[in-house]
């Protein structure tokens, strides 16, 4: 080989490696918002600090499909459960899309929630959320947990 193609080589193998912006990454936003939001129970100051003007809400629990009727929803939400869990199980990013499969647990013993949650970040804000959500049947006719 080449010495100047063998140092190319070399110098290419020892060149820095850029780290991913934390910052920027949608999945690091989502599940930073996410915690703030529903595991900390603040979703005004989540919304605050991670939403965009302009956020696009398709959940059919929200009225008005706004920030602001998205953050009285989950506030409204928290106050009427005892002592609720959300529990992220799985999440998954694509581009600008994140993806959570979610547990939610509204008190001790209650009844398990599943909801995937959809968010699609821009610029480092979260611009639209949607969800599914599915009560954990008492009798489940298949084994294998939602979970």
């Amino acid at each position: 080989m080449k010495r100047w193609l063998l140092a190319l080589c070399l110098l290419t193998m020892l060149a820095p490696v850029h780290a991913v912006d934390a910052s920027k990454d949608p999945k690091t936003i989502v599940l930073a918002f996410y915690k703030l939001a529903m595991q900390d129970f603040k979703p005004a100051e989540a919304f605050a600090k991670y939403v965009a003007p302009g956020f696009i809400e398709h959940s059919a629990d929200s009225p008005g499909g706004t920030a602001q009727s998205t953050v009285s929803f989950l506030e409204d939400l928290i106050k009427k459960m005892p002592d609720p869990k959300w529990k992220i199980v799985r999440s998954v990013a694509e581009g600008d899309l994140v993806f959570l499969h979610v547990r939610v647990t509204p008190a001790p013993n209650a009844p398990a929630i599943a909801v995937a949650e959809i968010f699609r970040v821009s610029n480092g804000k979260l611009v639209e959320h949607w969800d599914v959500i599915q009560h954990a049947p008492e009798h489940p006719v298949n084994p294998r947990s939602m979970f």
